[in-house]
């Protein structure tokens, strides 16, 4: 908002202020008022002619022809109605004067006081610029209008009378401010429920809570699992549904009640139905002018007996799956007894190691560190079988900005990849590369390989028989899921 128009800085809030301002307050004081001269002017003419006196029918008859002609041109240009109330003040100021004439002194004081509230009244309904216009000139009007008329001049009268416009000037900016800061309030609500679809795909309600009807009032939904497009079918479902053993529509007119709670309060909580189904949701509720409630649903309803049923599936799987490692260090240690070799050894302990760093990923949040890259020098230790060995060549002693756990996973696959009795070359300069002789890298084989590739590997060539990986400078990852450390 413009410090001293007092515009808004978007277009489009601008013309939305006016209109609604136009259309609610602007137009029906303008028609009530201009109406109220006609009448008055009306029955002036009227009196006029019968006691014949003719010398102020012309002034009445273009007041009334202004005001009718006023009415026709607010019809097709009703945006110019800041204009037409300027006007209007004008005319009520030439009517005060013409009432002088020919009004008695005792009812003289409630003319001008009636008078006087009519021009306020247009003053606090137009506009900051058109208000100013309006205070400024009538006041030095009257000023100049009674130095003029007065043979004794009270110059303390005029001073006051220069103070005072100078206060309703303020007065006007201030009022006007609060306007337009009421206004951006009111729309908070409607942006809730034009930005909201546009930034979660997960289903949810938006819903506010009526004063007057003391009850939660349907606003939008979008993907609802279940129906509810109304608020009979909102009330339905904030009644069915408990948390803490007290219906969501308690626990939200609590939280609407609760004084103590910030403008805007979220939190994720379970909520169940019948002691049978359950589910997660996140709700959000930000005071206002009207408090509005968002609840986002994070996950589809649960059955507790579909529980019971995947818990023991999950049971089996694991027994199955424990059974199968089993059985494979089983073979894998028979085949190294019955064997001189022991490559089967080293290649179960890797597996083992594979398993550990992988479980490691999925479990941490993703850590962005500055790493040395000297210490990966250990997976030679679990690739000597091989007789494969990674060397790093870092001249500046140089650290990396990278994510530890996946950038191991990854080392951990190109020695791998690495053929017999080869080396991994690991060069730091501007940029790291990795060369390494042997088998390329199917990064597709699995999904969290792959998660890595992604996040890690800028690109990769084959160069005169070997492969050449070039790392990303920083880690590809979402900020908002980005830690930073040290290391």
């Amino acid at each position: 908002m413009n410090k001293y128009t007092l515009e808004f800085k978007y277009k489009s809030f601008e013309d939305e202020y006016q209109q609604q301002r136009i259309h609610t307050i602007s137009i029906p004081v303008f028609k009530f008022g201009s109406a109220c001269i006609l009448v008055v002017a009306t029955l002036k003419l009227i009196t006029l002619v019968l006691q014949n006196q003719l010398d102020l029918v012309p002034i009445l008859i273009a007041c009334q022809v202004y005001t009718l002609l006023s009415f026709l041109f607010l019809h097709f240009k009703i945006h110019k109605i800041n204009i037409q109330l300027i006007l209007l003040a004008y005319i009520l100021i030439a009517y005060e004067l013409i009432i002088k004439t020919d009004t008695s002194p005792q009812a003289l004081s409630l003319y001008q006081s009636n008078f006087t509230m009519c021009g306020v009244i247009i003053i606090l309904i137009s506009e900051f610029k058109e208000s100013l216009v309006i205070i400024i000139s009538t006041f030095l009007f009257k000023i100049i209008y009674t130095m003029v008329v007065e043979t004794q001049k009270s110059y303390l009268i005029y001073f006051s009378t220069l103070f005072l416009m100078l206060f309703m000037c303020f007065f006007s900016y201030k009022l006007n401010t609060l306007n337009r800061t009421s206004f951006l309030l009111s729309q908070y609500d409607y942006m809730w429920e034009s930005v909201f679809p546009k930034i979660v795909d997960n289903p949810y309600i938006i819903f506010s809570f009526s004063e007057d009807k003391l009850e939660f009032l349907f606003k939008s939904q979008s993907k609802m699992p279940f129906e509810c497009n109304n608020s009979k079918q909102l009330k339905t479902f904030l009644r069915e549904w408990n948390y803490n053993l007290e219906s969501l529509e308690n626990t939200f007119y609590k939280l609407y009640q609760n004084q103590a709670l910030n403008e805007f309060h979220s939190k994720r909580i379970e909520i169940t139905k019948d002691c049978k189904n359950k589910q997660y949701i996140r709700y959000s509720m930000m005071k206002s002018i009207s408090s509005t409630f968002i609840i986002k649903f994070d996950d589809s309803v649960i059955k507790v007996d579909d529980c019971k049923i995947i818990m023991k599936k999950m049971i089996k799987n694991s027994q199955q799956l424990r059974m199968e490692l089993i059985k494979s260090i089983y073979k894998n240690l028979q085949k190294s007894l019955n064997s001189k070799f022991q490559d089967n050894l080293w290649q179960m302990r890797n597996s083992c190691l594979k398993q550990i760093l992988n479980f490691k990923i999925l479990k941490n949040r993703l850590k962005t560190q500055q790493f040395d890259m000297e210490n990966l020098l250990f997976l030679n230790e679990f690739f000597g079988y091989k007789f494969s060995r990674l060397i790093v060549f870092n001249p500046k002693n140089d650290k990396i900005t990278t994510i530890v756990i996946q950038l191991k996973r990854l080392f951990f696959e190109i020695l791998e990849a690495a053929s017999h009795q080869s080396q991994v070359d690991v060069q730091i300069l501007d940029t790291v590369t990795v060369s390494y002789e042997g088998r390329e890298i199917n990064q597709k084989k699995d999904s969290l390989l792959k998660s890595i590739w992604n996040t890690l590997v800028e690109r990769v060539e084959r160069k005169n028989n070997r492969w050449l990986i070039q790392l990303y400078k920083e880690p590809q990852v979402n900020f908002t899921d980005q830690q930073y450390t040290s290391k």
